[in-house]
C-alpha cells in the first residue's frame, strides 16, 4: 500500500513537471512571436524622428539604430517586444549646418534682382538651398546669349556664370510669325546666316490682291523686323 501511494506521488510530480516545461516553453515562444521584427523597430525609430538609418545592431533585447539628421548623428534605442524608445543619445552635431543659422541674412529675390541688374534682361531667378549650402540661380539674356549666374544668397556676388546660345528659330515658326505680320501664301522661304550678322529668315508671302511682300525674322529675337511690299521695291529701284 505504501509502495502504491508512492507511485502515485512519483506519477503527480512528473505531471506537474511535464506541465510546467510546456508552460515555460509556451510563454518563451509567445514572447518570442511578439517580439519587433528589425524592420517594424526602424519604422517605429523613423515615425519619431527624422533622418536616415545608416547602422543597426540588436543587444539582447533591444535594437540601436545609429540615425544621421540635419542636426547630427544620434544612436536611437528600441525595446525589441514593447517598440517603446529606451534612450536617444547624440554621437556627434552636425558642422555643414552654418547656411541654415543664418537664413535670416539671405537676401531676397527682389535684392538679387537689384544687384545682377547689369548682368542683362533676367528671364528668371530661384533660391536653391541644400543641406550644404544655399545660392540663388539667374538666367539671364545678353543680345542673343542666355548666362546661367549661380549667386551667393548673402552678398548677391556673381560665383559663376555658364554661357549658353539660344536656340534659333526654326522655319516652321518663323513661317508662323511671317503669316501674322502678312495674310496669304507663303511662296519662297530663306535662311540667311554669316559671319558678324544675325541670323535670319527672308519669307515671301503673296497675299489674295496678287501683292507680294517679304518680311524679315530675326531667328534669335524671334521676331519681324521689316516687312517690304513688292511695290515699294520696285518704286525704290525707280527712284
Amino acid at each position: 500500500m505504501n509502495r502504491k501511494k508512492w507511485f502515485m506521488t512519483i506519477g503527480c510530480i512528473a505531471i506537474v513537471g511535464v506541465v510546467l516545461l510546456a508552460t515555460v516553453q509556451l510563454w518563451g515562444q509567445t514572447s518570442e512571436a511578439q517580439a519587433l521584427t528589425e524592420g517594424e523597430a526602424k519604422e517605429r525609430a523613423l515615425e519619431k524622428y527624422t533622418g536616415e538609418i545608416i547602422e543597426t545592431t540588436k543587444k539582447d533585447n533591444e535594437y540601436h539604430f545609429v540615425l544621421k539628421a540635419e542636426t547630427g548623428t544620434y544612436l536611437i534605442v528600441i525595446h525589441a517586444t514593447s517598440g517603446d524608445v529606451v534612450s536617444i543619445t547624440q554621437q556627434e552635431k552636425n558642422s555643414e549646418q552654418k547656411p541654415n543659422k543664418h537664413n535670416d541674412n539671405l537676401l531676397t529675390e527682389d535684392a538679387v534682382k537689384t544687384k545682377i541688374s547689369s548682368q542683362g534682361t533676367i528671364k528668371s531667378i530661384e533660391l536653391i538651398q541644400s543641406e550644404s549650402s544655399s545660392y540663388y540661380q539667374a538666367i539671364v539674356q545678353r543680345e542673343n546669349e542666355e548666362h546661367t549666374l549661380t549667386i551667393d544668397p548673402y552678398t548677391g556676388e556673381v560665383t559663376n556664370s555658364t554661357k549658353t546660345s539660344s536656340r534659333l528659330l526654326s522655319e516652321k515658326e518663323a513661317i508662323h510669325l511671317a503669316l501674322d505680320e502678312v495674310n496669304g501664301e507663303v511662296d519662297d522661304v530663306d535662311f540667311i546666316e554669316s559671319n558678324g550678322q544675325t541670323p535670319y529668315y527672308l519669307i515671301e508671302i503673296e497675299t489674295d490682291d496678287d501683292r507680294e511682300a517679304t518680311i524679315q525674322i530675326d531667328a534669335y529675337k524671334k521676331k519681324a523686323i521689316t516687312v517690304t511690299w513688292e511695290d515699294q521695291e520696285d518704286a525704290e529701284d525707280d527712284s
